[in-house]
């Protein structure tokens, strides 16, 4: 026999009718819920809950394609002198960061040889060494004006990705066509367009130190191929304690040739600065392609230079086409052209070609001369436009970077006047400056004695 529901029985079923009589509304209202609940389950099922419209996902960097170097890096300049400051200790704090230099790494002894002073008349090159970490050798030849008594500017010069760098030799048949194309002024020095900016420098009563990139010229300890070359992974460098460079463990503690070759730049600063002809408060940095990227680079991290040149590089277009102008992290949210705004408000001078740059006159320089204006400096910045020539620091945009270098030889920071602009982007026409007599003695190599050192190339 089943046993009888607590329903049936009459009490409780008594009990229930009277409530229902005495609150009609509550029976209507839980009705109207479960209705409801149903018609919004039914919903639900049919379609997942939705925080954002049909089609529109979140704003986050990790849903977006991956950028890679030929992306586009816009410089947006902040509302505020307050904001910018905030935003510059960030950009800078990640540069630092991204490049394994923060903390910054002990400077330890230079160990600096100056050695074999070679006279051309109006100025000298000294074959210059030092270790920017202990073992690592920078490499360089070292510039000096005859006859300037007394301290005199200084000129820090990175070159760029010229084949055999520093002893970089154009050769005669293409210098004939620079020439005849308005490129290059005289055969001797554009045959040696990067010493001949030393030369002209010095002879202009500056000291300047142009050294090596990593595994170019007298910098053998790494090579130039796995430098700026490297394209596949070594296993034999994938290790638990000694590992290469551009190996998992290397990237995963920010380790790079970017990261080493900005330290280079940093202690050659050092060095240049500990000359004692050298004024401190005096000191340019100038550099094309690969250059420029040390240059701005240097620039944003260190506060000594008081005037920059980075030529044919700051663009919002491709950002550096080798391993040793990027590193992980580096241009998250931010791109060259605010790398290079990093150094406002002192005097820059920027060049353009038929490159990367062509654009910059429409794309990058109205925000970084904004960006000037906003800190009082409009007059500080200027571009030279060189679209009619290809990839170059030829003759037309080393004399406008000599002119920014002669407008500043004092305790002058503006380049108005110095460069004559035009409404649109600061196009210059300088007076010619004789380059020749670059003779090829200059190519100044410094020998086995200095390819040493306790570093190997890892």
């Amino acid at each position: 026999m089943n046993p009888r529901s607590i329903d049936d029985d009459p009490t409780v079923r008594a009990r229930n009718v009277c409530r229902a009589r005495a609150c009609p509304h509550l029976t209507r209202t839980a009705a109207s819920i479960l209705a409801l609940v149903g018609c919004l389950s039914a919903d639900l099922w049919a379609a997942a809950p939705r925080a954002l419209p049909e089609g529109q996902i979140p704003r986050d960097a990790r849903l977006e394609p991956l950028k890679d170097l030929d992306g586009y890096y816009p410089f947006e300049p902040t509302d505020s002198k307050e904001g910018w400051t905030r935003r510059a200790e960030r950009v800078r704090r990640q540069i630092q960061v991204s490049l394994g230099l923060w903390p910054w790494p002990e400077r330890t002894p230079l160990n600096a040889v100056v050695r074999d002073p070679l006279d051309q008349g109006d100025y000298t090159i000294e074959k210059v060494d030092f270790e920017s970490l202990p073992g690592f050798k920078v490499t360089g030849s070292l510039y000096r004006p005859k006859g300037k008594p007394g301290k005199r500017p200084g000129v820090l010069s990175p070159h760029g990705h010229w084949s055999d760098g520093r002893f970089h030799d154009a050769g005669s048949d293409a210098v004939r066509k620079e020439i005849a194309d308005g490129a290059e002024r005289f055969e001797e020095g554009g045959r040696s367009p990067l010493q001949s900016r030393s030369v002209q420098l010095a002879r202009m009563g500056c000291v300047v130190f142009h050294y090596d990139m990593i595994g170019y010229a007298d910098s053998v300890q790494i090579s130039q191929s796995l430098a700026h070359g490297f394209a596949k992974q070594r296993p034999e460098m994938n290790a638990r304690e000694n590992w290469g460079l551009f190996s998992p463990q290397a990237e995963a503690r920010l380790q790079s040739v970017m990261g080493l070759q900005t330290w280079n730049s940093i202690r050659a600063l050092d060095f240049l600065l500990s000359l004692p002809d050298v004024d401190p408060e005096r000191v340019g940095v100038t550099g094309a392609s690969g250059g420029g990227t040390q240059t701005f680079i240097l620039c944003a991290l260190d506060s000594r230079p008081a005037a920059a040149f980075p030529a044919v590089m700051v663009s919002t277009a491709m950002q550096g086409g080798c391993t040793c102008e990027n590193a992980c992290l580096l241009r998250v949210e931010t791109g060259n052209v605010e790398f290079a705004a990093l150094f406002a408000p002192k005097p820059l001078g920027l060049t353009s070609a038929n490159d990367w740059t062509r654009e910059m006159a429409t794309k990058g320089f109205p925000e970084l001369r904004r960006h000037y204006t906003l800190l009082g400096a409009a007059d500080r910045v200027a571009l030279h436009r060189g679209e009619q020539f290809g990839h170059n620091y030829n003759y037309v945009s080393r004399a406008a970077m000599y002119a920014l270098a002669w407008r500043n030889r004092s305790s002058s920071v503006t380049i108005a006047g110095s460069l004559a602009r035009n409404s649109a982007c600061g196009m210059t026409r300088i007076p010619p400056r004789r380059e020749d007599r670059i003779s090829s003695a200059s190519c100044y190599a410094l020998g086995p004695k200095t390819r040493g050192g306790n570093w190997t190339a890892r």
